[in-house]
This record gives C-alpha cells, sequence and structure tokens, in this order.
C-alpha cells in the first residue's frame, strides 16, 4: 500500500491509484468533467487541478527531514491534473489552499465562456455536473467557508460567443447539441472504449472544435448511454426531450425485463407517465450501461393501454368490473376439471407469481403448465457462470448472438477481450482508476471463438468465427468434444478451449431449442469444468424453472394446444387457442387473438409496475419495483391467480406480495443480488424444423410504438440467390405466416444469410427456433 497526505489526512491506497481516488477516499472533493471511473482517464477538462508535493531526497535516497523530524516537502512546480497522476509513496497533495482554487474557479469560469444559457429550457437542469460546479467551485466564499477571492464572479467575456449546430440528431433517439458540448470527450471515449465502435470523435481544431460522426449517425444498440455519460445537456433522450425537469419526475429503482440479463433501471415518472428509463448502477450486472431496446423502447408501456375487465357477451367483449369478471370466471369454469386447466405465464412472470402458478397447479393435478418462451433445453440444465466469472476467464466460447440476445453480453464480452480484469473497489462500491488504460486499446481476439446463424457484430473481436446454417449447432458441438471432424475454425475453437484453465461457455437460443445441441454443450462443460452463460429467449427462465413452472410427462407446452380450459398471461400462437371451451387472457394491451378467442380478458402491469423478484441468466435475485404508471384497474397475476383458483373452487395459497416472499423464504431462494443455485437435469426431446429462422432481436415486437417503430421494425432476411429465387426484391414490405402469427416485414437481402433459409425478427420469445411459414404480400396474395 501507498501512504498518501491529502490536505491533513493520511490515506492508504495500491499502487496505481489516481491521485483523485486517494481525495475522494480521504473525504475531499475535486471538481471533474472528463473523468468518468467506467472510462479511461485523459486529462481533458483540467477541472481536477491539485498541488503534489514529494518528499526532498539527499544522495542516500532517503528522505531529508525537517525540524520537526517531519519529510521536507518540494511542491511540483504546476498544478497537476489528478485523475491522469498516479500515487507515489509520500505524496503530499493539497486541494483547499488559494492557488488551487483559484486555478479550478479560472477553468469553470473558462468552460463557461461559450456555454450558452439555457438552464431555463435545458433538460438536464437540476442534473447538470456545470451547474453544480459552477455553484460549488464558483460561489467561494459559501463553498469554503472563507474570505472571498480577489476574482470576479461574473465573466470577463466580452466579445460575442460562439455559434453553432443546436439541434444536431445523431440518430432517432439521440440529439446533439454543440453549443453545450464542453469537449469532455466521455462520449468518445465511450464507444471506442465500451462497445468497440469508432463513430464519434473531435472535428476541427481550437474554438472551432466539435464533436461529429459519420453520415449515417449512430449504431443502434448502446448509443443511448451516452445521454447518461454526458455531464451537461450537450446529448440528450429525444423519447423524454421537452417532457418534463428533473426535479418534477418521480424515480424508481428497478429492473429491465426485456432480456435474461435483467439490468438496472430507472424509471422516470411524472403524473402517472413513463416518461423516461435511465441506468442505474449495479456493478455485478450491467454497472452503469443498458442496451437502446431498454432505454427507448418505453413508450408502449403508456400507450393503448387495456385499463379495465373485459367480458364475451353475445360474440363480442365488453367492459366489466372485476366482479362481473369474476362471475363470468366462475361460470366458465364451473365444468372444469382440474387436470383440463391450462396455466399459463408471461416470461417476465416474477419468482412470486412462479411459486403461486407452481402450487395452484398441484392443487389442480394439472400437468398443464409452462410460461411463454421457454425453450427445448431448460437453462437450469447448465452451471450458471456470472458476469464477473466471464471477466476472469481466460477463454469464451460462444454458440449465439450475444448483441440481440443478452445485449448487455456485448459490452462485457468488448471488456473481456480488452484483458482488463475488474479493478479493486473500496468498501462504499467506487473502483480506483486503473492508469494503464489507454484509447484505442488493442483486443485481443484470440481470446474468444464464436458460431452464429449469420455474421454477428461481435465476430469482429473473435479471431475465431464462422457462420453456419440453422440448425448445426449440434454438428458443431459434437466436433468440439472431438467425435467428429468438424471445419477449420471449429477445430482451432477446440484446441483452444482445450488449451484454456479458465473458459466460459456462452449457448444462444439456437443450442437451448435442440436437446441434442443442449445435452452435448452441457457435455461439453461439465468435462471441462467450465460454468455456463445461457441467453434464454424469456427473461425470468431459471427463476420459473426453479419455481417449477415446467409442464408434466402429459402437459402442453405454452405454444401447443391441449388444455381446454387455459389461462394465459400473454398472447399464445393462433393454434394454441383452437378448441378451448374457455380462455382467460391477463395482458396489459388488448391484442386482435384475444378479440376472437379470449372469453375473459384481464388488465395487466407491465413489468415497469410490477413488485417482486426476477432471476438472471446467472442465476441472481434482482428486485422489480413498482414505477407509479396509470394503468387504470390493472391487477398483477398473483391477485388474478388467486381469483381463478378460488373460481376454481381451490383455496389459494397466498394472494399478497408478502405472503409470498415468506414462501420464497420457506424455499430458501436467497434475498436479492444473491445467487440461485438450481439445476434441472431432465431432458425432454424436442425438436423443430422449417425454412424460416425466428432470429433472436434486441428490440421486441411490442416495441413497435412511437420513436422505436423503425428500430423494432421486422425484417425478412434472405440471401440474394435465395430472394431472386423466391422473388423478393430488396425493401419490399411483405407479409410472413408463421405459426407464431402474421408479421409484416421489410425484405433485406444479406450475403451471410445461408442459401435456402429465410431469417424473421421481431417474434419476441419465440427465438431461436425453425419453423413453417409462407411469405404473402400485404394484400394476401403470395410473392
Amino acid at each position: 500500500m501507498v501512504r498518501v497526505k491529502v490536505n491533513d489526512r493520511i490515506v492508504e491506497v495500491p499502487p496505481g491509484t489516481s491521485v483523485m481516488d486517494a481525495v475522494f477516499h480521504a473525504g475531499y472533493d475535486v471538481p471533474l468533467f472528463c473523468s468518468e471511473k467506467h472510462l479511461s482517464p485523459i486529462g481533458a477538462c483540467r477541472m481536477c487541478l491539485v498541488r503534489i508535493g514529494l518528499p526532498k531526497k539527499g544522495p542516500d535516497g532517503k528522505p531529508l527531514l525537517n525540524e520537526k523530524g517531519e519529510p521536507e516537502i518540494q511542491w511540483q512546480p504546476k498544478l497537476a491534473a489528478s485523475c491522469v497522476t498516479a500515487v507515489a509513496d509520500g505524496m503530499v497533495v493539497d486541494t483547499l489552499s488559494d492557488v488551487v482554487r483559484e486555478a479550478q474557479a479560472g477553468m469553470v469560469e473558462f468552460t463557461l465562456l461559450n456555454h450558452p444559457l439555457d438552464c431555463p429550457t435545458c433538460d438536464k437542469g437540476g442534473a447538470c455536473e456545470l451547474q453544480d460546479r459552477t455553484v460549488e467551485y464558483g460561489l467561494y466564499e459559501k463553498y469554503y467557508q472563507k474570505g472571498p477571492l480577489e476574482l470576479p464572479v461574473y465573466t470577463r467575456f466580452e466579445f460575442t460567443r460562439r455559434h453553432v449546430d443546436k439541434h444536431h440528431p445523431l440518430s432517432p433517439f439521440v440529439i446533439l447539441d454543440r453549443e453545450r458540448c464542453i469537449h469532455c470527450k466521455r462520449c468518445v471515449r465511450y464507444f471506442e472504449e465500451v462497445p468497440g465502435d469508432e463513430v464519434l470523435d473531435f472535428i476541427e481544431r481550437g474554438v472551432h472544435t466539435f464533436i461529429g460522426t459519420m453520415d449515417f449517425g449512430l449504431p443502434s444498440g448502446f448509443s443511448g448511454n451516452i445521454t447518461d455519460i454526458c455531464p451537461v445537456g450537450a446529448l440528450l433522450d429525444l423519447t423524454a426531450r421537452f417532457r418534463a425537469r428533473n426535479w418534477e419526475m418521480e424515480e424508481t429503482p428497478t429492473t429491465c425485463a426485456l432480456c435474461p440479463v435483467g439490468c438496472g433501471i430507472t424509471a422516470d415518472t411524472r403524473s402517472g407517465e413513463l416518461l423516461r428509463i435511465r441506468a442505474r448502477e449495479v456493478p455485478e450486472v450491467n454497472e452503469i450501461w443498458i442496451c437502446d431496446a431498454g432505454r427507448f423502447g418505453h413508450e408502449w408501456a403508456d400507450q393503448n393501454r387495456l385499463k379495465t375487465p373485459l367480458v364475451r357477451k353475445e360474440g363480442r367483449l365488453v367492459e366489466a368490473t372485476w366482479e362481473e369478471a369474476f362471475l363470468a370466471l366462475k361460470e366458465g369454469l364451473k365444468e372444469a376439471r382440474g387436470e383440463e386447466v391450462g396455466l399459463y405465464l408471461a416470461h417476465d412472470a416474477t419468482l412470486e407469481e412462479g411459486l403461486l402458478a407452481s402450487e395452484l397447479a398441484k392443487a389442480l393435478k394439472t400437468p398443464h403448465l409452462d410460461f411463454q418462451g421457454r425453450t427445448a433445453a431448460p437453462a437450469s440444465l447448465f452451471p450458471p457462470a456470472s458476469l464477473e466469472d466471464l471477466l476472469q476467464a481466460d477463454f469464451a466460447l460462444v454458440l449465439g448472438d450475444p448483441t440481440e440476445e443478452a445485449p448487455i453480453l456485448h459490452l462485457r464480452l468488448s471488456e473481456f477481450v480488452r484483458d482488463l480484469k475488474p479493478p479493486h473497489r473500496y468498501n462504499h462500491g467506487t473502483p480506483f482508476a486503473d492508469l494503464q488504460i489507454k484509447e484505442r486499446m488493442p483486443r485481443r481476439t484470440d481470446k474468444m471463438a464464436l458460431f452464429a446463424p449469420y455474421r454477428a457484430p461481435l465476430m469482429k473481436w473473435a479471431a475465431i468465427h464462422e457462420v453456419h446454417r440453422p440448425g448445426e449447432e449440434r454438428e458443431i458441438l459434437l466436433a468440439l468434444l472431438g467425435d467428429k471432424e468438424g471445419s477449420e475454425m471449429v477445430a482451432k475453437a477446440k484446441e483452444a478451449w482445450e488449451k484454456a484453465k479458465n473458459p466460459v461457455l456462452i449457448l444462444g437460443a439456437g443450442v437451448l431449442q435442440d436437446t441434442v445441441a443442449a445435452e452435448r454443450a452441457r457435455l461439453l462443460a461439465e468435462r471441462k469444468g467450465a460454468k455456463v452463460l445461457a441467453m434464454t429467449p424469456a427473461a425470468n427462465a431459471r427463476g420459473l424453472e426453479a419455481m417449477g413452472v415446467l409442464p408434466g410427462a402429459k402437459g402442453a407446452s405454452w405454444d401447443e394446444p391441449g388444455a381446454l380450459y387455459a389461462y394465459y398471461g400473454f398472447v399464445p400462437p393462433e393454434e394454441a387457442l383452437k378448441g378451448k371451451r374457455f380462455v382467460v387472457m391477463h395482458l396489459s394491451h388488448l391484442h386482435p387473438l384475444a378479440e376472437r378467442y379470449a372469453h375473459v380478458v384481464l388488465p395487466a402491469p407491465t413489468f415497469y409496475e410490477k413488485r417482486g423478484h426476477l432471476v438472471n441468466l446467472e442465476g441472481r435475485v434482482l428486485p422489480l419495483s413498482p414505477a407509479p404508471i396509470e394503468n387504470g384497474e390493472a391487477e398483477g397475476a398473483l391477485q388474478v391467480l388467486a381469483l381463478l383458483a378460488e373460481a376454481l373452487g381451490v383455496r389459494p395459497p397466498f394472494r399478497l406480495h408478502l405472503e409470498a416472499q415468506k414462501a420464497l423464504k420457506a424455499r430458501k431462494v436467497p434475498e436479492a443480488m444473491g445467487r440461485l443455485s438450481f439445476r434441472l437435469k431432465e431432458l425432454r426431446p424436442k425438436e423443430r424444423k422449417g425454412a424460416f429462422y425466428l432470429r433472436p432481436t434486441m428490440w421486441k415486437a411490442h416495441q413497435a410504438v412511437g420513436k422505436a417503430q423503425e428500430a423494432a421494425r421486422a425484417e425478412l432476411w434472405a440471401h440474394p440467390e435465395t430472394a431472386r429465387a423466391e422473388a423478393l426484391p430488396e425493401g419490399a414490405q411483405v407479409a410472413v405466416e408463421t405459426p407464431f402469427g402474421r408479421v409484416e416485414a421489410r425484405v433485406v437481402h444479406r450475403e451471410d444469410v445461408p442459401k435456402g433459409h429465410l431469417y424473421l425478427s421481431a417474434l419476441g420469445p419465440a427465438a431461436g427456433l425453425r419453423v413453417e411459414g409462407r411469405v404473402l404480400v400485404p394484400a394476401g396474395g403470395e410473392a
């Protein structure tokens, strides 16, 4: 450890710690703009200037002592940027002297020279770091409680301010105000270091410098994170722009349930309306980043909500009270036998809801219990790795596309190939800056092998990569096991896997939907003692499996017909609804299939409004907290399943959230952020074949609302030769009929799609499947 004296306090910190972190550790503050603990330090803003001294040393190398027996300090002639200066033993740091205060005040003034006075209309107002630093380091007598410095507190700039583009859209979701930009370079470093896309940079020089990008704008995937880390109002979220002031919004910390990662998010609401989603720091999971789908794809939660129960009368659904809906339930289920009832939960159902459904299924003795998006092979078949395990691994073998299936894994793998280990953290969670980090750090592409049915974005960081046909995962895994000769790339991956001492296996939906491939993957991991990250299409797959939400031996799956009476927490495929005597749907938005088949439709909350817990792909228990969003008379699945139980003449084991939590504790489910250890060993053979491959996507079909409509639009990918044979011109709008419904899609020609296959996106949890289907023009005729 290194001893450092900060003002009047002595602290001990590890070697390599930045002076800035030592100052914070000592309980003092320094202003900053460019520094961000998840990015490399560059010392661009010069706000964190401090005075640094080191002990004088004699010819023998020993410190010279003064009359008091203390080391004599030799102060450096100029102030130093504390974010890029490493500590040294015996160093003295001064942050409170007049010379330091004058320099910091001067940098505040310099930063404000050309900054526009937009605070009354700027969305960053109230959460702006420049506002805070101006107050803290501009009003000297108030902050330091000393006499005022002989410096003016008003601007000395007497010339015309710089005027540049104030409304420059970088993408459909992010807008840049170049007048407000203070050139801290956080956004530039973010793209270079985190997702690895060098799309932003400084253009021009001096006073004419501005942030710019290529003509095609920002890539749609992780661009929204720059709106969080921008210290001023230069980069703003267009979905929330001009809708509310920061102090008017109510912040709700919760968890995103769009994919199995379970990122921490903050839902900002005002007057019952969801206005904005921001990343919430969860170091173990998403650090401070989220994907664009999780950030910008929230507008569906406010629009066209189902707010009252609907009951079928005279062949059509009409609005009803909850009392009338309960009477309709009793009437419709009065002849139902327990084993004829099916209970099918949504993919983001909570642990509490899963436990109640499981207990209810036991009481009814029904085998028809499942959840939306359950894969043929359960995620619990594999020992879960944590995201920290990935960073400590020496090799990662990926079968799938993390960018679309579990987006934050893309960022973690980008960090993994940069060969960075998790930084040392203080007890309060703040990491030390790693001064070894450099901009444009080269990636160690030999640490990753990636196989996918199309060219995945992460292939640029994998020295070993290959595009394969859908369904060939089982053959690749057989070759990796050494039971078959594979391609050159598979042979290289096998060699790297065998050499690795601490590898991690990452599996996508294509493997999980094929029980043969999944069993081979389990065997591959077991032989090596490797842990697995299973990217399930369902957000809470591991949690619901642990609660026993699985069909019995004779039970029908979520997408199959079978049960004569059924409860659905989602909209199933039409084939599953045919022949049902009574159908109950619990939905947040009304769907055409519900209007056609449901006898009772009950209003449901979205995951933004739920209270409970999810389990992510690591097996980590994550909390959901309800944001105050106007949802009418919506009730959660706990209450609805309890009503269903009473209508069936069964006493529900619990109906309140607190009672459900007690039941979870009895099952030894850990508290939030704990790891759930649950393994399944049973595997029921199941296989689908067809020319259509349902491609996993970051954006979900139900997010095709508002500004997310273009990003979430469905696409039909085809090789140019296949497209010519099927008469599918580039850019054509077609309708595609599949067992999971009809989808309007745009035709896209791609050379990386294997010939003879058509890849369809935007079917939500129905991902990684090969299905039969046909392409129609929108009018209904065949293309």
